[in-house]
Formats: structure tokens, C-alpha cells, sequence
């Protein structure tokens, strides 16, 4: 009986209903921080803006349904590997005859790098490996590879 006269005078704060608490397999409790420049930022929020969605619900359904695909496959880094090991052991040889002073090998050799960063690039980029594209690889092509 005592209990009941104490909380006599009080107001009862205390909200019945509400939303109900989520199931713990329901609650967000992982969260990612990835930071955009402004012009990141600015195609985001044009995104979203289209999607008639705000700027966390767009990047948090794009998250979940985008479909990523691997740069290269395991097949395509083998060839890259193989081709790469190609277009070093004929760089040494180019060195090699041009201290040994034979100019015919050395020139061979040097247009074979060039044909290899082809390759390499192609295989970079997934482009079809079977036939040349027949563009010449520039200088500053050679040094990025």
C-alpha cells in the first residue's frame, strides 16, 4: 500500500507506444568513413537529387546494390606478369648490346619493348590481346609501365 502513496502526486512521463525497438539483426551498428573532393561531392549530391532520395539513403542503397568488378581477372595478371618479365629480361639485352657495341641487336631489342608496353597496356586497359592496335607507344607511355 505504500508504494501506491508514493507516486500519488506524480505525473506519469513515461510514453506508452512508440517504435518499437529493432531486432539486433535489424540495427546499423557498422559504419564506414569515406571522403569525396568537391567534385565527387557535387556529382553525389546531383545523384541523389535525381533520385529524389537524400545524400546518405543514395550512397547507402548505391553501397549495397552496386556491382564491382575486378580491374583484371587471374588470367589477365598472368599474361601481365609473363609479359612483364618479357619486356625486362629484353631491356637487359638492349643494354647489353648497346655496351657490347652491336647497334643491329640493340635496335631490335628496343622495338620489342615498344611492341611489349603495347601489350602490357593492352592487357592493362582489357582490350583484346589476339590482334595489334598498330599505334605507336610514346615515350611517356614507356616510362609509366
Amino acid at each position: 500500500m505504500e508504494e501506491t502513496n508514493k507516486n500519488k502526486g506524480r505525473i506519469d512521463t513515461h510514453r506508452a507506444g512508440g517504435r518499437p525497438r529493432l531486432a539486433r539483426y535489424e540495427r546499423r551498428s557498422h559504419h564506414h568513413k569515406v571522403s569525396y573532393n568537391d567534385e565527387e561531392e557535387n556529382i553525389i549530391q546531383y545523384k541523389a537529387e535525381q533520385a529524389g532520395k537524400p545524400d546518405d539513403v543514395y550512397l547507402h542503397e548505391a553501397g549495397l546494390d552496386a556491382v564491382v568488378h575486378a580491374h583484371m581477372n587471374d588470367e589477365n595478371i598472368e599474361q601481365l606478369r609473363d609479359v612483364c618479365g618479357m619486356a625486362n629480361n629484353t631491356n637487359q639485352i638492349a643494354h647489353q648490346a648497346n655496351a657490347g657495341g652491336i647497334q643491329s641487336v640493340r635496335a631490335k631489342a628496343e622495338q620489342l619493348v615498344v611492341y611489349l608496353t603495347e601489350l602490357i597496356l593492352r592487357i592493362l586497359r582489357g582490350g583484346d590481346l589476339s590482334e595489334p592496335t598498330g599505334e605507336p607507344v610514346s615515350n611517356q607511355q614507356k616510362g609509366q609501365v
